[in-house]
């Protein structure tokens, strides 16, 4: 069964390029009222004029006066938050021992801090009215941490964390939680993963290697018409890396990685940069 989304006000981050602004579109052609943040008040601007009906406010959502003030602005527009799509997130590529303080702070921040803070601050108003929605674009990395992404998927395994336990606590108050773990996609991730926050269509970045941004968003508009509150790997096959949490799997990956540790990440270096030539 689908619902309908017509009418229903959405809250989406991370909303000026890939999977957020794919969601955005797909949300606002079901007719619903959709905000969308970022803290890029250019690039806001930017596809605030190619989604004719979005509602942009700027906001970096690392910083918790600005995430609160973000809700407060949505409500006092809106009077309501239906849905919240946690999509913001950013990466680091290489070795942990080289990253600083503030690039630890900024991946786990913006994908683990700042999305559970969201959430807690929609909920009243969710549980008020007995209804609501919450989706959070997790990554399949949370099912398998790897260098050069240690970090990366450290935060991801956060939010899957966060999913399992809310859902135990609302879904029998009528607010549905929802998480699409997908594998790699073509975004800027890699260009945001070294610094560089391009602008867009930005010559001098290459999207990563992946999926289309859209499919994913096709899926998580979909989830949020189902109402079924699950988690979904897009591509589905990507939902396999569940099974590295079976002992003798892990064992098994424990020893691969561990070997090919400095392959890798070398590898993702080297791919980052090619991708990404400004940041040479």
């Amino acid at each position: 069964m689908t619902r309908d989304l017509a009418g229903r006000t959405a809250l989406v981050t991370g909303v000026t390029s890939g999977i957020g602004r794919a969601t955005a579109a797909r949300l606002l052609e079901r007719g619903a009222v959709v905000v969308g943040c970022a803290r890029d008040a250019d690039r806001l601007r930017e596809v605030a004029r190619d989604l004719p009906g979005l509602v942009t406010v700027p906001c970096d959502v690392r910083d918790r006066a600005e995430r609160a003030a973000l809700v407060d602005a949505v409500l006092t527009q809106s009077g309501r938050i239906d849905m919240l799509v946690s999509n913001a997130g950013v990466g680091y590529v290489g070795w942990v021992a080289d990253m600083t303080a503030d690039d630890v702070e900024s991946v786990v921040t913006t994908n683990t801090t700042a999305t559970i803070d969201l959430a807690r601050l929609v909920l009243p108003g969710m549980l008020e009215r007995g209804d609501g929605d919450i989706l959070f674009l997790s990554s399949s990395a949370a099912w398998l941490s790897i260098p050069p992404l240690t970090v990366y998927c450290a935060s991801k395994r956060g939010v899957d964390g966060f999913v399992e336990g809310l859902r135990r606590e609302v879904t029998l108050r009528g607010v549905r939680v929802h998480s699409v773990n997908p594998g790699f996609v073509a975004t800027e991730f890699m260009a945001r993963a070294l610094g560089v926050r391009p602008a867009e269509g930005d010559p001098g970045v290459q999207l990563s290697p992946g999926v289309d941004a859209d499919r994913v968003a096709r899926a998580a508009v979909g989830e949020l018409e189902r109402g079924r509150g699950r988690t979904v790997a897009v591509p589905r096959v990507m939902g396999l890396g569940r099974l590295v949490a079976l002992p003798p799997v892990t064992h098994a990956t424990d020893l691969v990685v561990k070997l090919g540790a400095g392959q890798l990440v070398r590898l993702g270096r080297r791919l980052a940069l090619s991708r990404t030539p400004a940041a040479r």
